[in-house]
């Protein structure tokens, strides 16, 4: 169990020692920039004399914990125990009564919604209650009721969101302000939870609040209060609940708690729960107890099965951790231009994994599935509510470096995606920016699933093995060993430098002293289209296709730079490019890499209607470089506060995917 949630140095060793097995790409939108004007240092929430939470009613043995009144337009939370029951499983609320509200998370504990209008709203929820961690322990379902009041006192303060997360999993809260307010501090104080539970290492990070779920024997529910200070010096208060569920974690041999050090989310279904592969997609990809792959014959690669997959036929290896993730999956698959693709491109995967606490995305060669960050797929605020906000643990890589390497895609010379959406505005997204959000990623996953198992590979698989029993083969190797063979990147120093930045080694006195201008001339002669090529040769392999695929299908130009970190705030540019991938000296990289992993397409044709790199102008900043050649720029739209800036050079800087190896690899080091 993680003692801190910002130990970045246990957690880079802990990648370090993962380093193959696991491909994970960060993603998301990265817009959650509704923070506090002058926030104040972190602290530890208030634990002095705290109350011990209270029932707000019972009814057929259950007790309801949560807000007894609600208010118009902020966050209710309301959740289910059983004295007796070491857990609860198969949830259902249904709304029976009151106006419309969106129960957005109705198969677990604790949920949260925001009522718009006064009135009285009822509520059943089904459930099993279980005698232990064990599934086979729970009895028939049972049926409590129980009953809420919303009146229209105002308020102008909201957490975001009530919900339920596993014993030692990651929780955050988010505090908003309503009606216009600006948050100027905020106090948090954490009751007493069910059976005396509190959660510890706990931190603020300005309106937002960080800590793992402490360890139960049986679910329980905590609650939070939030004291917010506005800059007109009023106030305004707001509670939160969390349930904790009560879960098997096989911390000795199971696969992510013991490999990848992570505790996942138990409240994960199949999308299509009458998929013929429903329970072999909920048992073998993503669980506390996973501690062996399943053989393909349980769960085959995509490809095994079909050449030629619909929609359907994918959905049926979808698994969630809410409904609205699966929903909008289906949507993209469906209207997105690069739709066609992304069905060639899953037959490589056993499983589709999205859920609200994948962070970052990853591809899983263990389990042959991939691993999406929810963050990318949401259009609705309140669908962006059920996200964890916990940042990603490698944010912090690389900081003692005097050079930073933004890379991002752009289209008709401004950011793509487009769209810009702070939380306190609570918009919705529109689809063109999550296409672009998410696209980018499902190239660079999918070239790490199509690296391990390639079209060409797929008809000679046996069916008795698994995909961990399969990589293992001795003849078996990725294609990305064969690239680093026939075309190897060259700088060792570059390579040193990328495990500082991204795989979070302390940097040498000599890497430290590495400024922009050497930086410079280590890159230009080399065939990198990146600083993360240098990471891993999967990596390089994986980014090599996502450039290329994104400039065809979506005509989205990928920029890469090389900035000083010393005394520079405007980012100025020592130098960059435009469209690298296609430079001559890197195209029989990239048509190595497209050819295996989509042979559908004729790469060599395409390479040469694609455009030829462009350089960026030294001395002008990141932003102003946003335009390249013959195309300008409004005098406002090159306007870019020093805060607009910092916000979105630290989204650029990004780690583009984390990448773990570990010890079930026997001989892909």
């Amino acid at each position: 169990m993680q003692k801190s949630l910002l130990n970045t140095k246990q957690k880079s060793l802990i990648c370090s020692s993962l380093l193959l097995a696991l491909f994970g790409c960060g993603g998301g939108s990265g817009n959650a920039n509704n923070v506090p004007s002058n926030p104040t240092n972190p602290t530890i929430p208030s634990t002095n004399d705290p109350a011990p939470i209270a029932k707000v009613s019972s009814n057929n043995g259950f007790d309801f914990y949560g807000d007894a009144v609600g208010k118009v337009g902020q966050n209710i939370g309301l959740g289910i125990h059983h004295p007796s029951a070491a857990k609860l499983v198969d949830i259902k609320w249904t709304q029976t009564s009151g106006p419309d509200v969106d129960l957005i998370a109705d198969h677990t504990n604790v949920i949260g919604f925001t009522p718009d209008l006064v009135g009285t709203y009822s509520f059943t929820v089904d459930a099993r209650m279980c005698s232990s961690v064990q599934d086979n322990s729970c009895g028939s379902l049972s049926a409590a009721n129980i009953t809420i009041n919303v009146d229209n006192q105002s308020s102008n303060a909201s957490i975001r969101l009530d919900h339920t997360a596993v014993e030692r999993g990651r929780v955050s809260f988010r505090v908003d302000p309503l009606n216009g307010k600006t948050i100027q501090s905020v106090d948090w104080e954490q009751a007493i939870g069910i059976n005396n539970v509190q959660a510890i290492d706990i931190e603020e990070q300005e309106n937002r609040l960080f800590f793992d779920a402490p360890v139960v024997t049986q679910d329980s529910i905590l609650k939070f209060t939030a004291t917010v200070t506005f800059s007109d010096n009023t106030s305004s208060t707001d509670d939160v609940y969390v349930g904790v569920r009560n879960t098997e974690i096989d911390d000795a041999n199971g696969y992510f708690p013991r490999y990848s050090d992570n505790i996942v989310s138990e409240n994960m279904f199949a999308y299509e729960t009458n998929s013929p592969y429903a329970q072999a997609v909920e048992r073998c990809v993503y669980t506390n107890q996973i501690n062996r792959s399943c053989d393909f014959s349980e769960l085959p690669l995509i490809g095994m099965q079909t050449m030629t997959p619909s929609i359907d036929d994918i959905m049926d290896r979808v698994l969630v951790s809410h409904a609205w993730m699966g929903e909008r999956f289906r949507q993209y698959l469906t209207d997105s231009a690069v739709g066609p693709d992304m069905l060639n491109l899953l037959r490589g995967v056993t499983a589709i994994v999205i859920s609200y606490e994948v962070r970052p995305s990853f591809y899983w060669a263990v389990t042959g599935a991939i691993y999406l960050d929810a963050d990318n797929f949401w259009l609705t605020p309140l669908e962006r509510d059920t996200l964890n906000e916990i940042p990603d643990y490698r944010s912090g890589f690389g900081s003692d470096l005097q050079f930073i390497m933004p890379w991002r895609y752009v289209k008709d010379n401004d950011y793509y995606p487009l769209g810009r959406y702070p939380v306190v505005e609570r918009g919705s997204r529109n689809f063109a920016d999550l296409e672009a959000d998410i696209s980018w990623l499902m190239y660079h996953e999918l070239g790490h699933a199509n690296d391990f198992f390639p079209p060409a590979r797929w008809s000679s698989l046996s069916l008795n093995n698994s995909p961990l029993e399969t990589i293992n083969l001795p003849s078996i190797t990725p294609d990305s060993d064969a690239l680093a063979s026939v075309y190897p990147l060259r700088s060792d120093e570059m390579h040193q430098l990328a495990q500082v930045n991204y795989g979070g080694d302390t940097a040498t006195t000599g890497q430290k002293n590495t400024t922009a201008d050497d930086v410079t001339d280590l890159f230009i002669p080399d065939l990198s289209t990146g600083f993360y090529n240098y990471y891993t040769t999967r990596e390089d392999y994986a980014t090599l296709f996502e450039k290329f695929m994104m400039k065809y299908r979506l005509d989205a130009d990928s920029d890469i730079a090389i900035v000083s970190n010393n005394n520079n705030p405007d980012y100025n540019v020592t130098w960059g490019q435009r469209n690298r991938f296609n430079a001559p000296a890197l195209q029989d990289r990239v048509l190595f890499t497209v050819n295996r992993v989509l042979p559908e397409i004729d790469a060599a044709a395409i390479q040469a209607t694609l455009p030829a790199p462009q350089l960026m102008t030294a001395g002008n900043t990141w932003f102003e470089n946003l335009t390249i050649g013959s195309a300008a720029k409004s005098a406002e739209q090159l306007q870019w506060t020093s805060a607009q800036m910092s916000a979105q050079m630290r989204q650029d800087v990004r780690i583009p995917t984390s990448h773990k190896d570990n010890d079930l690899l026997t001989n892909k080091k």
